[in-house]
Order: C-alpha cells, then structure tokens, then sequence
C-alpha cells in the first residue's frame, strides 16, 4: 500500500497514539482520528490501513518514540543511576495539564485482555524494554556502589514492572496519586535492595 507523503507521518502517528491513549481502542471513531490528525478517513486508510492497523501503528509508534524515549532520558543519559530510576516512576504522576490518560501499553492491555495475538506482542515488545531498562539501572547502582550488589537483578526488574505498571492502573483512573507519591521511593528501595532492605 503506498504511503502519502504530503504529511509528517510522526507527527500523524503522534497524534493518532494520544487519540487512541485517551479514549482506548474501541471507544475511538474514525472520525476522532479525521480531528485529531486534520486528515480524512481516505487518507488516514491509504496510509496506514483500516482502525486495527492504524491502532497497530499508534502501538509500534509508542513502543519507539515514547517508551524507548524516557527509558533514554531517565535511565540511559543520568548521571545518578538510582536518582534517575526514581525520577523515572515520579514522573508517571505529572501528566501534561494534569491529564490521567496513563499508558497506551497499560490501558490496551486492560482493554484486550488477551485478546489479539499481534498486539499482545506489541505489548510484550514494550514491557520488555522497560524490564530490561530496570534490570541495567539496578546493574548501574550495583557498580555505582548506591546498593549492595544484587543477587537477582532480573527478578528485582521484574519487580520493578509490575510496580510501574500498577502505578498507572491508578493513574488511569485519577486515583490516590498523592499516596502513592509519598510511598514511591520506599517500595524502589525496598525492591532494588532486595534482601539488604530487610536488614
């Protein structure tokens, strides 16, 4: 299928995730897509394909632009390996105008329980970057001398994961963010430390 290009396709893809993000897959038309990215339903199809292929684009788009992203500025690029981790999962809390649309690989993962294998890999895809981003970071402040080194980092990350992923179910749903602000350094501690946290 050929690809227009009269338009900046990330900045259309852009557009088409956050869509997508806030309202989920199915509560999303075509013509919330024809708004939100100024192009008709013609163009948007000979582009990228029907809704499902252009969810399947929003995914892939947010796999690389938004998480391979903040996995850089706040795991990759700091100079304080733990600040950084810390700051990484505080800044799930501070959406733009204080917006709860959480993550487009969360909130799919909801709302399709299981359901599409191709997405399910999507999602795979971006939950194994973060483990992956989690498990170097707490490798970093083993060599950095900021924890004991650890027995298990790939369990730790795991850990990690499942903490962030949990953060934003609340997120999504506007809930005791503020609790779960003040507790936040504490449960990362407790995870990357492991055993040494109960000492």
């Amino acid at each position: 299928m050929g690809r227009n290009l009269s338009f900046d396709e990330k900045e259309i893809l852009s557009a088409i995730t956050n869509t997508f993000r806030q309202n989920g897959y199915e509560a999303t038309s075509i013509k919330d897509l024809e708004k939100a990215t100024g192009l008709t339903s013609g163009s948007l199809y000979n582009s990228f394909g029907g809704k499902e292929a252009l969810f399947d684009a929003a995914l892939s788009h947010y796999n690389d632009f938004v998480v391979r992203h903040r996995i850089s500025l706040y795991l990759d690029k700091t100079e304080d390996p733990l600040q950084g981790l810390k700051d990484l999962f505080h800044s799930l809390l501070k959406e733009p105008d204080g917006e709860c649309n959480g993550c487009l690989l969360t909130n799919t993962a909801v709302e399709f329980n299981n359901r599409l294998r191709h997405i399910t890999q999507d999602l795979d895809t971006g939950f194994s970057l973060l483990e992956a981003g989690f498990k170097r970071q707490i490798e970093k402040c083993s060599t950095t001398g900021q924890i004991p080194k650890h027995s298990s980092p790939h369990q730790a990350s795991i850990r990690l994961l499942l903490l962030y992923q949990g953060i934003l179910v609340f997120v999504r749903a506007g809930l005791r963010l503020q609790e779960v602000e003040q507790t936040l350094d504490q449960e990362i501690d407790t995870i990357i430390r492991g055993d040494f946290a109960q000492k």
